[in-house]
């Protein structure tokens, strides 16, 4: 069971369209070091990027979408 009190099983047939996540990504350019904060679907595409978690996070929320966490 996941904190939303599914199974594995259950979070593939509940549908992706309405979740969605942040993953941090540390991206390196010219030896300067920054932190991305990309907003992904829970099938995985990739729906934008942003500069903090809270940006990301306010992102989903605001698309009518909702956040979960994977852990």
């Amino acid at each position: 069971m996941n904190k939303l009190g599914t199974s594995n099983i259950d979070f593939i047939e509940y549908g992706n369209a309405s979740l969605a996540f942040v993953k941090k990504e540390i991206h390196k350019e010219k030896d300067i070091s920054t932190d991305v904060f990309s907003v992904y679907c829970a099938d995985g595409t990739l729906l934008a990027a942003f500069d903090s978690k809270e940006s990301a996070i306010a992102a989903i929320l605001q698309s009518g979408l909702e956040h979960i966490n994977l852990h």
